[in-house]
């Protein structure tokens, strides 16, 4: 397109400088001439400026640069969010900045809080907020409230609410300690065990039965919209809640230098020496490695997989399955 305009620009120039060179006209001709290539300019140019601009404007719209919103649009966009899902907590709106993304808006990071049983719980949470005209789907929404339009679970717009009401509910707490001070440490020396924590899989195929729950919860008017309570050693034998052990992982001068598929059986072998004769129930773990060399820290997102049969690490898995 670009290249057209510019070709049709050149050939008007060319043919008006041919003409004034040939022609023999009068005086007044050669005004006319100009004011026509005058004429020609101000058309072309305009359109050859808006032709190479309006790219860069639209990545320019594209990436954020021009997004705008006031801290009440955001505020009350946010209320909306929670509307939709029916929470009925306190939102606090710490800061909202720039998505420099495809998606444009902003990033909107606040603070939930909510009575449960009588206490009050707090949480960190964000929102993306859309802000592009050309996308009339989104413009003016966070995207809590997209996924409410088109018919996300609760729980996997929040899931830090989610894990919440787990992490509060009657016997959670319990049950995790007494994971945790069933754990006789073998001691290895490149092997540290730090402690437990739990996640929230809400991609197990059993997550119909956290569905029921939720829905007797619903009726009854709980917590959270009916993230709580939760019966935490119930879903775990569901695969639902699943036990998270932390570990540090000083990897041994000589296998530094391993290949991923070597360093999975090297990890493979850890877990079973580590969870031999553990006294753990049978069911899916996770454990968290923190990567170390020497005393430096140089990774801490390996999260893997263990099923524990018969006091025996089964399988080491790279995700869920």
């Amino acid at each position: 397109m670009v290249l057209l305009v510019l070709g049709i620009l050149v050939l008007l120039i060319l043919i008006l400088k041919r003409k004034q060179k040939t022609a023999k006209k009068s005086e007044g001709n050669a005004k006319k001439r100009n004011w026509l290539l005058i004429g020609c300019l101000s058309i072309v140019i305009p359109m050859v400026i808006f032709t190479v601009f309006s790219p860069i404007f639209s990545l320019m719209d594209m990436w954020g640069l021009f997004a705008h919103a006031s801290r009440t649009e955001i505020e009350q966009a946010v209320h909306r969010s929670y509307q939709d899902y029916g929470l009925t907590g306190q939102f606090e709106l710490e800061k909202y900045e720039k998505n420099y993304t495809s998606v444009g808006g902003f990033i909107i990071h606040g603070t939930y809080s909510e009575n449960i049983a009588g206490k009050t719980y707090q949480v960190k949470t964000r929102f993306k907020y859309y802000t592009r005209f050309s996308k009339s789907e989104t413009y003016g929404k966070t995207d809590a409230e997209v996924d409410y339009k088109n018919g996300k679970k609760i729980y996997d717009v929040f899931p830090e609410l989610a894990y919440l009401g787990i992490e509060v509910s009657p016997g959670t707490s319990e049950f995790l300690k007494t994971l945790d001070s069933s754990i006789k440490d073998p001691k290895l020396p490149d092997l540290k065990y730090q402690g437990i924590d739990f996640e929230f899989n809400n991609q197990s195929d059993n997550i119909y039965l956290y569905n029921e729950i939720l829905e007797e919860n619903q009726s009854k008017g709980q917590a959270l919209q009916g993230m709580y309570p939760m019966d935490a050693q119930y879903l775990f034998q569901k695969e639902i809640f699943i036990p998270t052990f932390e570990f540090q992982y000083f990897v041994p001068k000589e296998k530094r230098d391993l290949l991923y598929d070597d360093y999975l059986k090297e990890l493979e072998a850890l877990m079973k020496e580590f969870f031999a004769n553990q006294p753990l129930p049978r069911g899916l773990y996770a454990v968290k490695i923190a990567k170390y060399k020497e005393d430096k820290l140089v990774s801490d997102s390996g999260v893997y997989y263990v099923r524990i049969e018969n006091r025996q690490v089964v399988k080491l898995l790279q995700k869920l399955e």
